[in-house]
């Protein structure tokens, strides 16, 4: 009798061992990702950051050449001083008057010059950040899916960005495989692009 009420009592503590087991929550598996080492690394993320270099070089490139422009423009005023300075006490009232009025003139050509290539500059940098914007988005949209696949081959049910985390061990971190993932993906783009295209099945010439 004593080894039946035994036997009975593991039976049912094995049943509650197995209910327990199956009402437990699932732990979800986290991950990490450093959207800045997978942007500045990756191939996909060079070609944006090219395209965003060429924008900029294109803004200090106008900035230098109007930069050009205005020390052109002091260096006329300039002249124009210094000769009104050499020349006021030879010169006639009216000489020195048109000397003056010249300065003047050409002040206010460096003024407008000034406005107007500061509101030049101003459209610019708007459009830049405009388009720096566009490429970003794009940039997410087209790494998304490789994020998307490595999350699923890991078996990832959380993916947090790596700024948010204080502490971060590597095993956690999945930025090298989107890289890979997304490299690999460019490079079979690119492949494939470069091959040429099949030459059309010219049919050979009816025979005499």
């Amino acid at each position: 009798m004593m080894k039946t009420c035994i036997a009975a009592a593991l039976l049912l503590g094995a049943a509650a061992s197995s209910v327990l087991a199956q009402d437990a929550p699932k732990q979800p598996k986290i991950a990490v990702i450093d959207m800045q080492k997978v942007s500045s690394e990756s191939l996909l993320g060079k070609g944006y950051a090219a395209q965003l270099e060429q924008l900029k070089n294109e803004i200090d490139a106008e900035g230098n050449k109007k930069q050009g422009e205005l020390g052109k423009l002091d260096a006329a005023i300039k002249a124009l001083q210094d000769e009104l300075d050499k020349q006021g006490s030879v010169l006639s009232p009216e000489a020195a008057d048109k000397k003056r009025q010249d300065i003047v003139k050409k002040t206010r050509e460096r003024q407008a010059f000034l406005e107007d290539g500061q509101q030049d500059l101003q459209r610019m940098r708007e459009r830049a950040q405009q388009q720096a914007q566009a490429l970003n988005n794009e940039f997410q949209v087209k790494i998304k899916p490789h994020i998307d696949a490595v999350a699923k081959e890991k078996g990832i049910d959380i993916l947090l960005d790596s700024q948010v985390a204080i502490s971060v061990s590597k095993d956690f971190d999945i930025s090298r495989e989107v890289i890979t993932k997304a490299d690999d993906a460019e490079r079979a783009a690119k492949g494939a692009a470069a091959k040429p295209a099949p030459k059309p099945n010219t049919p050979a010439p009816p025979k005499p």
